[in-house]
């Protein structure tokens, strides 16, 4: 059964709020996230800058909230549109595979986005530390099923999976490339390399 129907005032605040976050989100690709100011949001996202205020208290918390928006949009792809697939590893490969279709257009984002969440102090967990849990909790399920040696520690295995994004992600902001094309062909080398070892036949 569905819940109850949003209030038309609700709505109103919910579609408030999508938009500034859709301002927001376009004009710190775009120009920056220092070169924006508030008031250029708002007048984007058609609100006044009274508000935007009312949503967000600084310029800073809008990159928390965009932060919480990728990683409910990762958890919605796990809980939702990927509930049919059997294979835990099938899913693994498929959100390291919306990892890189929402970072590619956006690494500038993506970049401020993450030191702006991992540098300030807070209670709640890092979009690091909630990736690596997802990941972690898709590799207990693939152990369940065979599809992952089960004497490995899952945690340690989905530190490699957000360690190799990761460390993708930051050789792409070296480059200095906003669009690196190898993004996705990158990782899933390093995927195709975490699955089958990395021991050659010389390994003792």
């Amino acid at each position: 059964m569905s819940g109850p129907a949003l209030s038309r005032r609700e709505r109103k605040k919910r579609a408030n709020k999508a938009r500034i976050l859709k301002a927001a989100r376009d004009l710190f690709q775009a120009q920056g996230f220092d070169a924006t100011p508030i008031e250029e949001i708002a007048e984007t996202a058609d609100v006044s800058k009274s508000t935007f205020f009312n949503y967000f208290p600084t310029k800073e918390s809008l990159l928390a909230e965009i932060a919480a928006e990728e990683v409910r949009d990762l958890c919605r792809l796990v809980n939702v549109d990927l509930a049919h697939l059997p294979s835990a590893v099938e899913k693994i490969q498929r959100v390291m595979h919306l990892l890189v279709t929402d970072t590619a257009p956006r690494l500038r984002l993506t970049r401020r986005v993450l030191l702006e969440t991992m540098m300030r102090p807070s209670d709640i967990p890092t979009p690091v530390t909630q990736v690596e849990a997802l990941f972690e909790r898709l590799v207990r399920q693939a152990q369940a099923q065979g599809e992952i040696r089960a004497d490995l520690n899952p945690t340690d295995v989905a530190s490699a999976f957000t360690g190799a994004y990761f460390a993708a992600f930051s050789r792409w902001i070296a480059a200095g490339n906003d669009h690196p094309a190898s993004l996705g062909s990158e990782l899933e080398a390093v995927q195709q390399m975490l699955f089958q070892g990395i021991a050659g036949p010389n390994f003792t």
